[in-house]
């Protein structure tokens, strides 16, 4: 008989639960950002920390924290939003103590992917930090002994089932795992949430798997929400390159941010509106230009086929190609039927060609077994009264009648009420955990059943590597396309992803590696490595090409597609001085002499080499220039897939982030003091959106100099950086 969960609404009580089974020493698993069953991780925080005694180690990732703004434009524009959208959240009990490096004694957190930027120079956090590939964590934790995984879960109607929802990634490999291994006890909590999707598929797990269930109001709160960024006309540039190189009939994985945001919309003008997406690749490229990707034909077309979504991370945007019908390509769970489909040899259709196939090639017997029955009928191909014992069907008169896979009515008797139907199984995405807006919550809350059936979050090792079912993921993942963020490149095609020159972690290496190694192992896979070629800090530029770096996440020998604003570099197989050569055509041209300086005076580049002609302009007003027309502009909105911030909050959203590129230089903040003093003094129609942000700053009627002084530099910014041309939120 199968064990039942305990069932309790304290997570005081369930701590107490768990002690009682394990003692005082708990190796407690938290999945990354939004499944994490906080309550209880906050209740036995609360407990080891009353009781040194007790041994607590939390090993997780991407521990997920409201938004707290630095100085006083960062507090008055971050509290509404806490007031807001996150009034209901439970706050992690150990984040508060890990930043100020308070920690008690007894408790240790380890992540093996950092909140980016959130913890440089925390020694604590960076003395905690596990540098591993997302598919060996599960190996790192059975060696640390982990012995509780906590979980938020989505209950089932009648609490008979749960769903893993945002998080199987690394759940349901922790599970396969530890049944392995005799006498392995690790104790199951499942936090239940009914406001968290239900996703059914991998994630979708009996009661009997748990050993604990937390149910109750309290645990019923909105899921963490992280709000859409304003996406840049560069990462709209470098989001342009992307879409050109992702083949109708393929495979798709995209990473998190506002890169994403921005290729999932590229994607959607590609194929709604292709005349206007064919104009702003002209505008963006130049003939000359494409001679770095002769390997790699602009793909232009709108899609036909279809793309088939495989990503750990799930953005908000694959939602968005699914509306758009670009992400409607459906594989499915056998290799040989998948084989078929790829060479066009069937259809989803379910007919008599469907058997004949399946036989002609071995994946079935004639007559049938019962594996090949039980098979084609869970694929919706045989009918479902069809029994393998004497190969006989039964009648609607209730009789039997003997079917013969060779004969043509044997055939049509054993597909019955299957013919003509769509193939069952079929999943158009399989994610590992999801992230996003609000909007993205309820979106999926409220899909259809059958829609959201096509969406399969599973384990990560099925994501991010071949080794498992290694000849159904080839069969399904044709023309892959990996697309994921770098913070630099170095000339010689090597990628700085997760840290920095003093081994400062600033986030981790999560899939990136398995990503790039895979694409080198499918035939016509590739990965695509996008990063800007320059970042501005405190008014200072610098270039994100650069001629060699202490650390690096991906080793020169796997380089394959870079990706800037300025165009795309296909390294994969080419020579050391080609890969540099490609990688100076795409580096930001202020910076393009002392880099190709380095590589002549090493002898990489012959001496005589001068940058062509057609990428000696690639400076910032480049792109710019190639934008700068109403119409183009008018398809590029600052927030493309919309947002959970107020209008006023996404202006601000806009104009915060230019100004907080600039830095405190006074000679480039006093043009925008006497800016937005003289539109504080203009309540013309036209300046009205600015002073309702400076309303909801709490600006409007400011009785000290230096907030009148911060409203000004406030209202300069939003004056400045805001172009009005741009919509600000995507239909």
């Amino acid at each position: 008989m199968d064990r039942q969960p305990l069932r309790l609404n304290s997570a005081t009580a369930a701590v107490d639960a768990v002690l009682e089974k394990l003692g005082k020493r708990v190796v407690l698993g938290l999945p990354l950002g939004l499944g994490k069953a906080n309550h209880f991780a906050n209740a036995l925080y609360a407990r080891a920390a009353e009781d040194p005694s007790i041994s607590l180690t939390i090993f997780t990732a991407l521990t997920l924290e409201r938004p707290s703004g630095t100085g006083e434009i960062g507090r008055r524009f971050t509290q509404p939003l806490l007031d807001r959208l996150y009034n209901q959240y439970q706050e992690l009990a150990y984040t508060q103590p890990r930043h100020r490096g308070k920690l008690p004694p007894n408790i240790q957190v380890c992540e093996f992917f950092l909140l980016t930027g959130a913890f440089l120079h925390n020694a604590e956090a960076q003395q905690s930090h596990v540098c591993a590939n997302y598919t060996l964590v599960v190996r790192d934790l059975l060696d640390r002994g982990v012995n509780v995984i906590a979980q938020m879960v989505s209950p089932g109607a009648g609490g008979d089932t749960f769903s893993l929802s945002c998080n199987p990634d690394l759940t349901l490999p922790l599970l396969r795992e530890t049944r392995q291994i005799p006498d392995y006890q690790l104790l199951v909590v499942g936090e239940s949430n009914p406001q968290l999707p239900y996703l059914t598929g991998d994630c979708e797990l009996p009661a009997t798997e748990f050993d604990l269930i937390l149910e109750g109001e309290q645990f019923d709160t909105p899921p963490f929400p992280v709000p859409s960024l304003p996406v840049s006309l560069t990462d709209y540039a470098i989001a342009l390159q992307i879409s050109t190189l992702i083949a109708d009939g393929g495979s798709l994985e995209i990473g998190i941010g506002t890169l994403g945001d921005a290729i999932c919309h590229v994607l959607g003008i590609r194929q709604t509106d292709n005349d206007s997406y064919r104009r702003l690749f002209t505008a963006v490229n130049a003939d000359d230009s494409l001679m770095l990707r002769e390997r790699l034909p602009p793909q232009l077309e709108s899609f036909i086929r279809g793309l088939y979504g495989v990503s750990e991370m799930v953005p908000q945007g694959f939602l968005t190609l699914r509306r758009n019908r670009i992400l409607k390509r459906e594989v499915f769970p056998d290799a040989a039927l998948q084989q078929l489909l790829d060479e066009e040899k069937i259809t989803t259709k379910v007919t008599e060609d469907t058997l004949l196939a399946l036989r002609d090639c071995g994946r079935i017997q004639a007559p049938l077994t019962v594996e090949d029955t039980e098979f084609l009928q869970r694929l919706g191909i045989v009918d479902p009264s069809y029994s393998w014992r004497g190969h006989k069907l039964l009648t609607a008169e209730g009789e039997e009648e003997e079917c013969d896979l060779h004969s043509e009515h044997g055939r049509r008797r054993l597909l019955g009420r299957c013919a003509n139907e769509k193939l069952r199984g079929g999943v158009w995405l399989h994610g590992g955990f999801y992230l996003g807006p609000a909007s993205m919550y309820a979106e999926l809350r409220d899909m259809a059943p059958a829609k959201r059936a096509g969406i399969c979050m599973t384990a990560i090792d099925f994501i991010n590597d071949l080794q498992r079912d290694r000849t159904l993921k080839v069969a399904q993942r044709r023309q892959a396309r990996f697309v994921n963020s770098a913070m630099m490149v170095t000339l010689n095609g090597a990628a700085v992803s997760d840290g920095l020159a003093d081994s400062q972690v600033v986030s981790g290496v999560g899939g990136q590696y398995n990503f790039v190694a895979q694409a080198q192992e499918l035939r016509d896979g590739r990965s695509i490595l996008a990063l800007a070629s320059t970042r501005e800090s405190g008014g200072k530029v610098t270039s994100n090409i650069v001629w060699q770096y202490p650390h690096t996440t991906i080793p020169r020998h796997l380089r394959d597609i870079v990706v800037t604003e300025y165009g795309v570099a296909d390294l994969r197989g080419k020579t050391d001085r080609d890969v540099m050569v490609a990688m100076l055509c795409i580096a930001d041209s202020r910076f393009q002499p002392e880099l190709l300086q380095r590589a002549k005076a090493a002898g990489k580049v012959e001496r005589d080499f001068v940058i062509p002609l057609e990428f000696s302009a690639n400076r910032p007003d480049r792109i710019t220039a190639a934008f700068d027309e109403p119409q183009y502009l008018g398809l590029l909105p600052y927030f493309p897939l919309g947002t959970d911030f107020s209008e006023e909050e996404a202006m601000l959203a806009v104009a915060l982030k230019q100004l907080k590129a600039v830095g405190n230089h006074w000679w480039k903040m006093l043009p925008l003091i006497l800016d937005g003093r003289r539109v504080r003094r203009d309540h013309s129609e036209k300046n009205q959106p600015i002073h309702r942000c400076l309303e909801r700053m709490d600006f409007e009627y400011t009785d000290t100099f230096e907030h009148r002084l911060l409203a000004c530099v406030v209202a300069g910014a939003l004056y400045r950086y805001i172009d009005r041309e741009r919509p600000l939120c995507g239909s």
